[in-house]
This record gives C-alpha cells, structure tokens and sequence, in this order.
C-alpha cells in the first residue's frame, strides 16, 4: 500500500538534478525503496533514518531542497504556518511539498472516528496562522485527522502569497483502512488487494464527498 503511495508521490516529484529531497516524519524510512536518493528524516534516528529533523526548525539552507515530502504529517502539525514558513525558505523556487494525508469523505470520516485514536478534529479551533514565540520542542504531540481536509478541500487555510495550489486529490482507499493499517489486522487477504484497489477507483468516480479517504496535496513554492 505504501509503496503505491511512494510511487504517486514519485511521479510528481520536481526534477531539480543540484537539490535534493527531504522526508520529513520518514516513520521507518521505508520510501528509500521507491525513491532511493531521498534524504529521510523524522524526531528520532534510526537504520533508515539519515538525519534527525524538526519541522519547525529545520537544518538544510535556504532555497538548498526541490522537494519536500509528507506522509501523515500535517495533521500532527499544531502551527501550519510555521511549518510551511519553514519549508518556504528552504525549497528552491518552483520546489514543492508533496503531501499525503487523511481525507474525511463521509464513510471513512466515521471509520477513522471508531477505530482510529487520533481524534478527527472537527470541532478543534484552529488558528491556522498562529505563530509561536519560540520553536515548539520535537516531543509536543498533536494531531488531528481532519486538518488536511480542513485546509485543502474545504479551504480554510490561507497560503497567502508563499505558494500555489497544484494538485488537491482526494480518493477512495479501502486497500488501505480494510488493511488494519498498524493497529488491526487485515480484513482481507494479499490476492485480493488489486481487485479492492479497482473498487476503490470505482468509488473514487462515483464521489470524492462520500468515500474519499486519502488525499494528495502538492503546494508549490511561489
């Protein structure tokens, strides 16, 4: 399943041969399997994991990256706009995040409300251009699965001037919640994942409102 996420990622990578591509929250470190040269990073270290990074604070120069990936991130990010005021100075001009994220179509928004445990945050106010007076530390937890949605879809988050809107692609993934994710077991067998991801398309089509369950989001740096 992640790996097909890589692969949708891969394909919309900006080529810039000098700069590089940063993960930021690389989990296991896994994407290093579909997008090799990739720099991995997350709040702690470990085999597949190059470097240690803060969203918030992050250690590369200014206008130094041409593309920065995000895997079930922004929904854990607490001040948005920092984030991406940081990723702002880094990337290259044209360079861009890639996000994949949680979306809230109807059916899965009520599937992530029983079974997951990070809340969907519907009723959270958020303050989507709060900037903190200092650097916020690497173990303040956060989430909240609707921000995504929140912000992208339904637009509620302002990027202002600093980038544009390139790809917002919500769709149906019940590959990916009948899999049990990392907490459940799969509710169906291997064989049968490339029928389920046919049903997914199929879905997709029929209504991005009802059955989206995962979006991709692709900002670029103005």
């Amino acid at each position: 399943i992640y790996n097909n996420y890589y692969k949708d990622i891969k394909k919309n990578i900006y080529i810039s041969h000098k700069k590089k591509i940063l993960e930021l929250g690389s989990g296991d470190g896994n994407i290093k399997r579909i997008i090799p040269k990739c720099i991995t990073s997350d709040l702690f270290k470990n085999k597949n994991i190059d470097r240690i990074e803060n969203i918030y604070k992050i250690n590369f120069k200014k206008n130094s990256i041409s593309n920065i990936i995000l895997i079930d991130v922004f929904h854990h990010l607490q001040f948005p706009s920092l984030a991406l005021k940081e990723i702002h100075r880094v990337l290259i001009k044209n360079g861009r995040i890639i996000l994949m994220e949680p979306a809230m179509g109807l059916i899965p928004r009520i599937i992530y409300k029983i079974f997951h445990y990070e809340p969907n945050g519907f009723n959270l106010k958020i303050n989507w251009d709060l900037i903190p007076k200092k650097i916020p530390s690497s173990d303040q937890y956060f989430a909240a699965q609707s921000m995504p949605w929140r912000a992208f879809f339904l637009k509620e988050f302002n990027l202002k001037s600093k980038y544009k809107i390139k790809l917002i692609k919500p769709f149906c993934d019940f590959a990916f919640l009948l899999s049990g994710g990392y907490s459940y077991k799969a509710l169906y067998p291997k064989f049968l994942y490339s029928l389920i991801k046919l049903i997914d398309k199929i879905l997709t089509n029929i209504s991005i409102k009802i059955f989206s369950a995962k979006m991709q989001i692709i900002l670029k740096k103005n």
